[in-house]
């Protein structure tokens, strides 16, 4: 079971802080179940209207930035991911 974890903003658009689901597949793959699974509000505040994850989005896979994957990397099994928008301010 993949374990997906939702903080800060995530967390209050989800209503949950972690989701245990069943899935293997690409990052855009589960970008989009749970899209399917959250809605409009999710993906407005996960991506840019280009469709790119937005510059303040982070999401961790393992413990690893996503930037660091290569595309067709595989999310599966017992892999954590974390999802969460970095904190700046001035």
């Amino acid at each position: 079971m993949v374990n997906i974890k939702f903080l800060a903003r995530f967390k209050e658009i989800t209503g949950e802080k972690t989701l245990e689901i069943d899935y293997t597949g690409n990052l855009s793959g589960l970008i989009d179940l749970l899209i399917n699974k959250y809605g409009n509000a999710f993906k407005e505040a996960l991506l840019a209207k280009n469709g790119e994850f937005k510059d303040y989005i982070k999401i961790l896979v393992n413990g690893e930035d996503v930037n660091s994957l290569e595309s067709e990397d595989t999310i599966g099994g017992d892999d954590e991911i974390v999802i969460f928008q970095t904190i700046a301010g001035g």
